[in-house]
């Protein structure tokens, strides 16, 4: 029987290569519906094949784990891990295995009915299989069919969960307050990007969205002109200012603000040293893949990162020295005399030390070379035209993009700013 299937996809795909496109519109409309099914029972199949290499061992037994068999075939990561998933899954729920074999549900619906039930099953400590089980199975596969989202799928589970918690002995925190239902989960999209969500208790998600609330009010730009960022942009540079704050906040020699993370940063080379070739392709971090050289030279600015050079297999031929930052007295003495984020007057808590004339450009780690810049403003020095230039004063200066003024005038730091205006009124 195994054999007949292949030998029908195989025939299938020849049909598919050599199918030519109709005028009709109902015969369209027939060939999305049939290939969508075509695509579904597909899916189903390539879930029942990863679930039964599991089973029998296939994978170890030719050398490589499940994913890695999957992603020599040709399984972009996403598609391996579902198929791992729904593999793994559909021995439970025999209902939803039915669904993906007929071709009735895409894997798409499938791995969120499937993550919806795991989920109950784990907020209820119930077993997979009992009743409570196959009926969470049935309400998510029916709204799986009645067109709900994949999104408004997860929220039903929750849902579901939350109605059904068990009761224990002794005291029971309300749901609201129960830190043991903590939840956190990110993936890399297609384009680079990372998307997660969060499941947070009442007080962990009071303490985030009053840091978030506090470092995502409107603030004008250097010029006075009103924060041009939506509010969500506002709450994306906060969360960002959080992360990096709390990096900070067992820094090098105890001091709040300076550079706690190391990054992984792979530069391919054509051979020899990192520091004498000039790379023959992008960089690649540790977690995140390629990146390109301003986002290098943003890193450098204020996190320990750590230049590694391949070659063309992949093999490391040189590990340069983490790039130098500015710990100790030297963002002491900065932090000194700017006081603040120079642009825009954030927090020095809040700032990396922005090398004036860049790190991966010769500039020195010294107090003449270093200013404070909160994270928007820094990503503003670095990829939207703004410049900061070291004044006769030895203090730094900003010249605005003309975009924002025509003549580029030179204007104080933040905290000079203030006290050149003091002045002049008086």
């Amino acid at each position: 029987m195994f054999d007949e299937v292949l030998e029908a996809a195989d025939r299938l795909a020849d049909a598919v290569r050599g199918c030519e496109m109709p005028a009709d519109d109902d015969a369209l409309v027939a060939g999305v519906r049939a290939a969508v099914t075509a695509r579904n029972a597909a899916d189903g199949l390539l879930a029942r094949v990863t679930g039964e290499i599991e089973c029998h061992g296939t994978a170890k037994r030719v050398g490589m784990s499940a994913r890695e068999l999957l992603r020599r075939h040709g399984c972009v990561p996403g598609v391996a891990s579902r198929a791992i998933r729904l593999g793994r899954a559909i021995a439970h729920l025999p209902a939803l295995a039915r669904h993906l074999r007929d071709g009735s549900m895409s894997a798409e619906y499938a791995d969120a009915v499937a993550r919806g039930v795991r989920h109950v099953c784990t907020r209820t400590r119930s077993p997979l299989g009992s009743e409570f089980a196959v009926d969470t199975e049935a309400v998510l596969i029916g709204h799986a069919l009645a067109g709900r989202s994949p999104v408004e799928i997860d929220d039903r589970a929750r849902a579901i969960a939350l109605e059904n918690q068990p009761e224990v002995d002794g005291p029971v925190p309300p749901v609201a307050e129960d830190t043991t239902l903590n939840e956190l989960s990110w993936a890399q999209r297609d384009d680079g990007r990372l998307a997660g969500s969060f499941d947070l208790d009442v007080v962990a998600g009071e303490r985030l969205i009053s840091c978030v609330d506090t470092a995502s009010r409107p603030r004008p730009l250097p010029d006075g002109t009103p924060d041009p960022r939506s509010a969500n942009q506002r709450r994306a540079d906060a969360f960002v200012q959080v992360v990096e704050a709390a990096s900070r906040a067992l820094g090098i020699d105890g001091l709040v603000g300076s550079a706690k993370t190391e990054i992984l940063l792979t530069v391919p080379t054509a051979g020899g040293s990192c520091c004498g070739i000039t790379p023959v392709g992008p960089a690649h971090l540790q977690w995140m893949g390629s990146v390109s050289d301003e986002a290098v030279s943003l890193l450098s600015c204020d996190a320990s990162v750590t230049r590694i050079a391949v070659d063309v297999d992949a093999a490391p031929v040189d590990i340069s020295p983490k790039a130098r930052l500015f710990t100790g007295r030297t963002r002491k003495a900065i932090v000194a005399r700017d006081q603040t984020c120079v642009m825009c007057g954030n927090p020095a808590s809040w700032t990396d030390v922005h090398h004036i004339v860049f790190h991966s450009q010769g500039g020195p780690t010294t107090c003449d070379n270093g200013c404070l810049l909160c994270r928007t403003c820094h990503v503003a020095v670095h990829q939207h035209g703004w410049e900061i230039e070291m004044g006769p004063d030895r203090h730094p200066w900003i010249r605005p993009p003309a975009t924002v003024d025509p003549r580029r005038e030179l204007q104080p730091a933040y905290n000079r700013r203030t006290l050149r205006l003091d002045s002049m009124a008086a």
